[in-house]
């Protein structure tokens, strides 16, 4: 396909306006032509659910009228949730450690999601800026998008993005229509019927009105359930939209150091003219992982500490609950937490392990066949690359799976302790 006819399809792509993740675009051998909108298409498709949309692509995109509805129907229901949680912690006892630490559960997840948001909001034209400087680098020849293993890469992060979603959404549905189920079923089959319907809703939220009349009740779950599904969309489109970035990113580390490698330095000037260009396109891509880091830190020290209370609580809720389907509701909570930090760790320690493989990369192509000015000018790019790229929880901590490792000891830990403390008050 001649490039310039490549080059018209991309700009066309991004004059579309971006609702929905566009198709890749197709060549002739059926190979995905993956875009930057495509690897970040899922989070921000998401988000663009919701009605939140971080900015446009391009001048002329405008939003839409279904864009700016949802977007005023989430602050209204996520405004009242938020009411109802707090009243329900005035007016309502917390008689069990199991009540606490639901409602604990609940508080955390929600604020948690809350907290992506509002960093995707504030850094919002941070992340317009690495997309578009991502942008520029991204393969756009048939060629490139070999040379750069595009395909393998995008379908992998479309593969991740998809499970992940999938898995967390399946879990909001679990907790969303359990109660309803449950209730129903106990309907039908109760021995006694003249129990009636168990009016139960899926979180601990107080109303003003009687929850038990029929319409009021239908009104009360939906508003609840709307809230839930927006609450799992924030927390997920921020840690997608992290790992989709951290993986773009690896791409081009991975490029760098295939073709490093590969080079075979002849001993004249025009290595480095080969040299300088490939020196600069490290330095710009440790650039774009730092702002990464910069933009995702305090969120990842949010989700790190959430995700250490959410298995330690939850931990309590299986131990402790009495109730078949809540226990298996809280399993499956239990695994999305520990799958959702799993993938930001893992993307993270690749970044880790591919930033360290440029320094190797420099160190073992046949530098020894170039002049002395070549030799001389790799001492500089192999101590920067000696000072890796990484993501971290807010300058704490580096993000890698040795770090995930502790979050689970730690979690374990603190499970236990709390677990020995509320059976010495039991006895």
């Amino acid at each position: 396909m001649p490039f310039a006819f490549q080059q018209l399809c991309f700009e066309l792509q991004l004059s579309l306006k971006y609702s929905v993740p566009a198709m890749p675009l197709k060549l002739a051998n059926n190979e995905p032509a993956a875009t930057i909108q495509d690897f970040v298409g899922i989070p921000l498709f998401l988000l663009t659910f919701m009605g939140v949309k971080l900015f446009k692509w391009t001048p002329e995109e405008a939003s839409s009228k279904r864009q700016l509805i949802m977007l005023g129907v989430f602050c209204v229901f996520a405004t009242y949730n938020f009411a109802t949680m707090i009243l329900y912690i005035m007016y309502e006892p917390l008689n069990s450690s199991l009540d606490i630490t639901e409602i604990i559960l609940f508080w955390g997840f929600s604020l948690n999601g809350m907290m992506k948001l509002a960093i995707m909001i504030l850094y919002r034209n941070e992340l317009k800026s690495i997309l578009r400087g991502l942008g520029a680098r991204h393969p756009q020849t048939a060629e490139e998008r070999s040379i750069y293993r595009l395909v393998p890469y995008y379908n992998k992060i479309l593969i991740y993005n998809k499970y992940l979603a999938a898995w967390h959404l399946s879990i909001t549905t679990l907790f969303s229509f359990h109660p309803l189920v449950a209730s129903i079923l106990g309907y039908i089959f109760r021995r006694d019927s003249s129990d009636g319907y168990d009016f139960t809703l899926p979180f601990m939220m107080w109303y003003y009105y009687d929850t038990t009349k029929p319409i009021l009740y239908i009104f009360s779950y939906v508003v609840q359930t709307f809230g839930a599904f927006w609450m799992s969309l924030l927390f997920l489109s921020g840690d997608l939209l992290l790992i989709s970035l951290v993986h773009l990113v690896n791409m081009h580390f991975d490029y760098l150091i295939r073709h490093i490698e590969s080079f075979q330095p002849n001993g004249t000037d025009e290595d480095m003219k080969v040299l300088g260009p490939l020196l600069a396109y490290h330095q710009e891509i440790l650039d774009y992982a730092e702002r990464i880091d910069s933009t995702f830190s305090l969120g990842t020290l949010l989700n790190y500490a959430g995700s250490c209370l959410v298995l330690c609580l939850i931990g309590l809720q299986i131990v402790l609950g009495s109730e078949f389907l809540k226990v298996v509701k809280f399993i499956a909570f239990l695994v999305s937490t520990i799958v959702q930090v799993f993938f930001v760790s893992y993307f993270g320690n690749n970044l880790m392990d591919l930033s360290i493989g440029m320094s190797d990369a420099f160190y073992n192509h046949p530098w020894y066949d170039g002049n002395y000015r070549y030799s001389r000018m790799l001492v500089l790019p192999i101590a920067r690359a000696q000072r890796y790229a990484h993501l971290t929880a807010f300058k704490f901590f580096e993000i890698s799976m040795d770090s995930f490792k502790s979050l689970c000891t730690t979690s374990y830990q603190f499970y236990t302790l709390l677990r020995t403390s509320l059976e010495e008050e039991a006895g």
